[in-house]
């Protein structure tokens, strides 16, 4: 009996110290140790983010896993000219600051993300897909530090959105349609009815059009130079200090 008594109680140390260390670790950023020169701030204007805590000590700065950052395309891009393996090149147009003013990553530095795979547009309006891996971040001074996140939201790629594949089918139906417009006039004129000539063309035409555009391939992911892409810190983001 003694020695069940024994058992008991330490499995019950145990099971304390471990419920212990790991409300420690999840307090770890909210309530950092007491050693000199380490406190928790917090990134400042990144709107998507549901985190924005940063540990900053003597050495270093730790943006915790989960922040949002934005980064911006650092030349235009189009994926027809890219493919697997390639490498795209973004950066960061402002400092990467907390509230509390200190400068996690200075402006103009790089971030580099590799091309893991790449999907040429398909038939039937399906835009290309453009997978990527963010490897390293490059400082002005040539510093480099790792970085390991991903795209935000539930499409982990590069791909142009809804909207934009519906203006490429409304393209087509348009110019289509004013082929048949044309076509339906030229009928009208032979047969004496111009007006139903045109009816009868620019509906053809433009139901040609509509079908057309959407049976055709989808779009390449183009973008311009500055544009914005939110990405999602998938590890502790650790930079040296400025």
């Amino acid at each position: 009996m003694e020695i069940k008594k024994v058992l008991s109680l330490l499995m019950t140390i145990t099971f304390a110290n471990f419920m212990f260390s790991g409300f420690a670790l999840a307090q770890d950023y909210e309530n950092p140790p007491c050693d000199k020169g380490v406190s928790v701030e917090h990134l400042a204007g990144q709107k998507y983010s549901k985190v924005n805590l940063v540990k900053v000590t003597d050495v270093e700065n730790i943006v915790q896993k989960e922040n949002v950052i934005e980064i911006s395309f650092a030349q235009n891009f189009n994926s027809r000219y890219y493919k697997e393996g390639d490498f795209i090149q973004f950066e960061f147009l402002d400092n990467l600051v907390t509230q509390e003013g200190t400068c996690i990553i200075p402006k103009k530095s790089s971030l580099i993300a590799k091309i893991t795979s790449i999907k040429k547009p398909r038939w039937f309006s399906r835009n290309a897909i453009v997978c990527v891996n963010f490897t390293h971040i490059i400082f002005p001074d040539g510093k480099n530090i790792p970085i390991c996140a991903r795209i935000t939201g539930k499409k982990n790629y590069l791909q142009m959105t809804g909207k934009d594949t519906a203006k490429k089918i409304a393209a087509y139906t348009i110019s289509i349609g004013s082929v048949g417009t044309g076509l339906g006039a030229a009928i009208g004129v032979a047969g004496g009815n111009v007006i139903t000539g045109l009816i009868i063309g620019g509906s053809i035409g433009g139901g040609v059009g509509l079908l057309s555009g959407i049976v055709s391939p989808g779009l390449h992911y183009k973008a311009k130079k500055g544009q914005k892409l939110p990405i999602i810190l998938e590890e502790n983001l650790r930079a040296p200090k400025m």
